[in-house]
């Protein structure tokens, strides 16, 4: 299921267009499946996949499949990504080259029980002159006690083109402003099925300019943990 809600980070100004599209190789799915990616993780721990390096932040994470979860998410039987806390999970190209992003899966993952309020699951992208750009997605619902898996894919992704990486997190909304409240170590998401392009640019392309990003990103590594 696709959520199509999505609220623009606080305080963020989109500017500028596309010029022209860059050239883009075979898509690559980062999905997680890889028995050996099974493991827990600690800050600064990296594993790969694909061709791209994946870097936990902050807090622990782990690569497992639902059942070992205490509040798993549904509508996913492999292994996926879950972040733990208020972590955060950072991408990039294993040859330092360039890339974009199309879509990726995510959900939230509570702490039992889980806190009222909205959470969003956060992209911000880097791009090779070090523009940040992104958006924030609300979690789909849960449903019978249960978080779903969406897809998180269209129009939107159109920022994320030529990057050097992308930091994926969770951030409070409070129906105006995201990441203005300490989500409290309830941060925690799960995150699955990247699906990523390697991206030669062109020299007329246009960026996106993202403005009020970088505070909101100072905003998010200043949430304290309970």
């Amino acid at each position: 299921m696709r959520v199509l809600t999505r609220s623009l980070f606080a305080s963020t100004l989109i500017a500028g267009a596309i010029a022209a599209s860059p050239l883009q190789a075979s898509a690559a799915v980062i999905d997680f499946d890889e028995p050996g990616l099974a493991n827990l993780y600690f800050a600064g721990e990296s594993f790969q996949q694909s061709g791209f390096n994946m870097t936990v932040g902050y807090d622990f994470a782990t690569v497992d499949v639902a059942a070992a979860l205490a509040a798993p998410p549904s509508g996913n039987s492999t292994q996926f990504y879950t972040q733990g806390n208020e972590g955060f999970l950072t991408l990039t190209k294993a040859d330092g080259g360039l890339f974009n992003l199309n879509s990726f899966d995510a959900a939230f993952v509570p702490l039992v029980p889980a806190p009222g309020g909205q959470t969003t699951i956060a992209a911000v992208g880097t791009k090779a002159d070090g523009t940040l750009v992104g958006w924030a997605f609300l979690f789909a619902p849960a449903v019978a006690g249960s978080y779903q898996f969406a897809q998180y894919s269209g129009a939107d992704f159109s920022v994320y083109t030529n990057l050097k990486s992308v930091e994926f997190f969770a951030c409070s909304f409070d129906g105006a402003n995201v990441c203005a409240s300490p989500l409290q170590n309830n941060g925690q998401f799960a995150l699955d099925n990247i699906n990523v392009t390697a991206a030669v640019p062109e020299p007329s392309a246009a960026l996106m300019l993202g403005l009020g990003l970088g505070g909101m990103a100072w905003l998010r590594r200043r949430q304290t943990k309970a």
